[in-house]
């Protein structure tokens, strides 16, 4: 393929962005489903190959592990067009974050999740209600099944069949320099071939390649799916025009993963129609088309209307004091005064709402004090203010069914008095999880229910939060931004938590869920790309590179498990630069940024390594040791410790005869 792909490289511009790599071993060309198979057969004449195949039996791991490798079986199956079914899973995942296929390692070609997907398929057509692996079936184009090989004593036997069998192609599927040829066959060679084209292009090639794509006769799902995630943003808003085009159901992911990145609005549009139309045949796509037309209510006043000054700051507990006994000492001598009850109301919920987010004692009997007093205000102007007082203390008392009660009445008491700002703040934030557990009760899986109250009513929320600067507690804008990608408003879900991380920078809670969602929405450039933003834009600059760091490292895990090793390095690089200004700005850091910085430095050590710098791996080692021992044995989310890393490297230096350098490491070893 190599050898074909460098004849395509002048005719499509193509300049290669990868080093050279070894010449790939022969392998069988498993197709990706049982649709690019058949037309394959009916393009070639060859007769179809299926197998079965599962782990952990002799024979099965023989055939997968050495027949299916051996270059002579391989030939044999030239004659044919093959396809795998096995219900094992041997990856965790089938895409990388850069949208790139990761192929199974016991059958490269197809993902887990193809060979998985097509067993069923098999099973129905040709296994004859038998589910027995390994199994080997030759069925002619005409549908006659030529052998069916299962339950043999010898391997020998499926293999000889095999081989007397196959035929010979009426039209060779090989790869070609011709690109409308490749875009209209369906078979896992041709696909491959264009995403290899696409992967080593430079700008004008995988534009050509996308916009051939949204016009051709096939689905190019895998080549699109990469296009979406390219960090130039021109080429994926073409590659999710060209998806907009040639999608089908079992795209839905794709153009959800498009409608959380791309931000034109004429592609956006063509996508949401796109959905709609699908949607037809399917309700759980009409709900995702649907939810994402759904913008921002207005909830009732006086909620979304003027607030009136706080009575307090409740981020001080001296403030809240000093209005707990303005209150109580007007009320002895007023009793009956009802703005003053629901004014001692509001102060005892606020008291209470600072113990909670301090782990202090007895919130529990504030809130109850705050939601007694709250049901002594009788006059009908203040109902709305003193049931959102009751709400607020009920869902932190743990009465889900009285805050549930008390927020359904606040919403439908109208009120043209200004509110208590901080009241109305807390107010929004416990609207937000009690309104998230509505619609998860609501959102059935097979029921058409389209939570547009709900959504409605969380997004209205959130961006009165933000337009107030209003965000004193993460919990409940979060459960509501839960809501939001629920329901498949991850764009939206994105913004809200960069705009929460802005209200809120210093909290671990909004910034893992921001982590997570770019990673997920952009991608590790895209991840890396945000934060380099926040820190520019922070007026607390040791938090903002703290958390820059941080997700840096988020970052380079992300690409040691794509194989971005390049990439990699660079954001370890980056954690070491971000926790050194995080410390030197602000002692309180010192300690998790020297841990952080441990694990970039072990990190980098081991992609030194890799790349033949063993002094420069060694010497990041040391270190990483005198910098934080205590951060040695802690494990990275690859499930590494640098301690473990260090072995790895010493033992490997000990074989390579290095033994200077090796002994350099043992302080380091367990």
């Amino acid at each position: 393929m190599l050898a074909v792909l460098s004849t395509l490289l002048p005719l499509l511009g193509l300049v290669s962005q990868e080093p050279d790599r070894p010449a790939e071993p022969p392998r069988i060309e498993w197709q990706r489903n049982i649709e690019d198979a058949l037309a394959a057969q009916q393009a070639t004449g060859l007769p179809l190959l299926v197998v079965a195949n599962m782990d952990g039996e002799t024979f099965n791991d023989r055939f997968a592990l050495s027949v299916y490798r051996d270059p002579a079986f391989i030939a044999a199956t030239r004659g044919y067009i093959c396809v795998i079914g096995s219900t094992d899973r041997h990856n965790e995942r089938d895409y990388d974050a850069s949208g790139q296929r990761i192929e199974c390692p016991r059958f490269p070609g197809c993902t887990c999740s193809e060979h998985i997907q097509i067993e069923p398929e098999l099973f129905r057509r040709w296994f004859d209600g038998k589910r027995t692996a390994p199994r080997h079936i030759g069925v002619a184009p005409d549908g006659k099944v030529l052998f069916d090989r299962f339950l043999d004593h010898s391997m020998q036997t499926a293999i000889e069949a095999i081989v007397a069998n196959k035929g010979t192609p009426k039209v060779a599927l090989d790869a070609t320099a011709d690109l409308d040829a490749l875009l209209a066959r369906r078979d896992g060679l041709a696909r491959r071939t264009l995403e290899g084209m696409y992967r080593r292009g430079d700008f004008d090639t995988r534009r050509k390649l996308l916009e051939a794509a949204a016009n051709a006769s096939t689905a190019q799902f895998d080549l699109l799916r990469r296009g979406l995630r390219d960090p130039d943003d021109t080429l994926a808003t073409l590659a999710a025009a060209a998806l907009a085009k040639v999608a089908t159901a079992e795209a839905r992911i794709d153009l959800e993963d498009a409608l959380a990145r791309i931000r034109e609005p004429e592609v956006e549009r063509e996508l949401l129609q796109k959905l709609a139309e699908l949607g037809r045949n399917d309700p759980a796509t009409s709900r995702l088309a649907a939810h994402l037309a759904i913008g921002p209510g207005e909830l009732p006043s006086p909620w979304s209307g003027p607030w009136g000054k706080a009575a307090f700051d409740g981020d001080d507990r001296q403030t809240i004091e000093a209005e707990l006994d303005r209150c109580e000492a007007a009320l002895r001598t007023m009793p009956d005064e009802d703005l003053l009850r629901l004014q001692l109301a509001t102060a005892q919920a606020g008291l209470a709402h600072w113990l909670v987010a301090r782990g202090g004692k007895g919130p529990e009997l504030w809130f109850e004090d705050a939601r007694r007093n709250a049901a002594r205000v009788k006059s009908p102007a203040l109902q709305a203010e003193a049931l959102a007082v009751t709400a607020i203390a009920a869902w932190f008392g743990g009465d889900g069914q009285g805050a549930h009660t008390a927020l359904a009445q606040a919403l439908a008491k109208k009120s043209s008095r200004p509110p208590d700002a901080w009241l109305a703040a807390a107010f929004l934030d416990v609207l937000m999880p009690l309104t998230a557990q509505l619609a998860y009760g609501r959102a059935q899986p097979d029921s058409p229910v389209v939570l547009r109250t709900e959504l409605e009513r969380v997004q209205a929320a959130l961006g009165l939060l933000h337009d107030r600067g209003a965000f004193a507690f993460d919990s409940g804008a979060l459960a509501g931004i839960a809501l939001l990608e629920f329901c498949g408003l991850r764009q939206t879900a994105r913004y809200h938590l960069g705009l929460l991380t802005q209200r809120l920078p210093g909290s671990v809670a909004a910034h893992d869920r921001w982590q997570a969602r770019l990673l997920i929405d952009l991608g590790t450039d895209g991840l890396v790309a945000a934060y380099d933003t926040f820190a520019a834009k922070a007026t607390d600059a040791p938090t903002a590179e703290w958390f820059a760091g941080r997700a840096a490292l988020v970052a380079a895990e992300q690409n040691v498990r794509d194989s971005r090793a390049k990439d990699a390095a660079t954001c370890y690089a980056s954690v070491i630069t971000r926790m050194q200004r995080s410390s030197s700005g602000n002692a309180d850091y010192t300690d998790t940024a020297n841990h952080h910085m441990v694990q970039a430095l072990a990190g980098g050590a081991s992609l030194k390594f890799a790349a033949g710098d063993a002094a420069g791996a060694v010497a990041d080692l040391l270190r990483a040791g005198a910098l934080r021992p205590e951060s040695l044995d802690e494990p990275n989310s690859l499930q590494q410790t640098p301690r473990a890393i260090a072995a790895r490297i010493h033992d490997s230096l000990q074989k390579q005869g290095k033994t200077e350098l090796a002994q350099q490491l043992k302080p380091l070893l367990p």
